[in-house]
């Protein structure tokens, strides 16, 4: 109910579908009250970060460049998160990177990459980098806004039943509650076609 699962489309679908759903999550989002966005956080999870925000030239659904620059730099006061996967986070682009405030690093072993990385670690923490090419398999270093301390993580193995099926926002507490209802969800749009 909570995710739209594009991978197997065509990239001359995927691209633009890519871009009309970020555009159409970061209106509805900002349309949202402040109370409806605490209970709706979103979560728009970009895999194969690098196609859509390449560090250099033309993104390869560059139709949806421009709507996940704007979410990485301003959906967070709306509720609307952004999560970057990537293995090979030098190919991302550093101005989108630069707003990620917390961060998994799994290992590296790419030179270019874990240099890429050190760059956006605070200076006190640049020797964790690197321990990027020894980490074990399911081994991360986890830093930023959402670690209490900087630290090496195990993610451990989920079970199928775990697996999600689907100013800032408290997103932990929205993804928490019941889905939002219908209802809500189209007295939102009503209050944006309205202004629109």
């Amino acid at each position: 109910e909570r995710v739209v699962d594009i991978s197997g489309l065509p990239n001359e679908i995927a691209g633009p579908l890519t871009a009309a759903i970020a555009r159409l999550l970061f209106q509805y989002k900002v349309w949202q009250t402040r109370d409806e966005r605490e209970r709706d956080p979103v979560l728009l999870v970009c895999e194969e970060a690098h196609r859509y925000v390449p560090d250099t030239g033309l993104a390869e659904y560059q139709s949806a460049q421009k709507s996940i620059r704007r979410i990485a730099k301003e959906g967070r006061k709306y509720g609307l998160g952004l999560m970057l996967v990537s293995q090979r986070p030098s190919d991302v682009e550093r101005t989108v990177l630069s707003q990620c405030n917390s961060w998994i690093v799994m290992r590296l072993t790419n030179a270019a990459d874990q240099e890429h990385v050190s760059k956006f670690l605070p200076d006190s923490l640049t020797g964790l980098a690197r321990l990027l090419p020894s980490l074990s398999r399911q081994e991360a270093i986890f830093v930023g806004e959402a670690a209490a301390l900087p630290c090496r993580v195990v993610i451990r193995t989920l079970t199928k039943e775990q697996l999600p099926h689907s100013d800032d926002i408290p997103f932990a507490k929205g993804w928490a509650d019941p889905p939002v209802a219908k209802e809500e969800i189209k007295k939102v749009v009503a209050r944006w076609r309205k202004e629109s």
